[in-house]
């Protein structure tokens, strides 16, 4: 008997766990970030040099990188939230602010790509990576699509919540 009413406390604090973590933005921001980044991750994985190596080496730095994006993408948002003084700034009056969230994150990007590649020798980029002044374009390419679709997405579930 007292396992079944552990349990159920158990539940109920779960569910109550969950339904505070859906009023907030960053949720959906860093699960559908997540598995944006990660799909991406694994989708550009042969313009790196690295894509040749083991599998279980290969899967553990996307999965390591697609976690890496989820910060900058909750840097970004931080950021413009501070901007604009609020975690809904993609609710009202959103194209500046959106703009400031996908250019800060593609600042960030552009700086770690050039020092990681350059200064660091952290990775490299397959002959196959097609780059501007030395930068890969496709991680570029990810942060410009990547954040404006989750704008859409936060938006989205913003204007379904009302």
């Amino acid at each position: 008997m007292i396992g079944i009413a552990s349990m159920e406390q158990f539940r109920r604090v779960i569910t109550a766990i969950i339904s505070q973590c859906r009023r907030f933005p960053e949720t959906p921001l860093a699960l559908y970030g997540f598995l944006l980044s990660l799909l991406w991750e694994f989708g550009h994985s042969v313009l790196y040099l690295d894509h040749a190596r083991s599998l279980s080496y290969v899967i553990w730095t996307r999965f390591h990188c697609s976690l890496g994006d989820v910060l900058i993408l909750l840097g970004s948002f931080w950021w413009t939230a501070l901007w604009f003084r609020t975690r809904f700034w993609f609710a009202g009056d959103w194209r500046f602010p959106a703009v400031v969230f996908v250019f800060s994150g593609l600042a960030y990007t552009a700086w770690s790509e050039w020092y990681n590649t350059r200064i660091a020798h952290a990775w490299a980029y397959a002959p196959t990576m097609p780059t501007l002044f030395g930068i890969g374009l496709s991680p570029l390419a990810q942060w410009l699509a990547v954040p404006a679709w989750l704008v859409f997405v936060l938006r989205r579930r913003t204007q379904d919540h009302l």
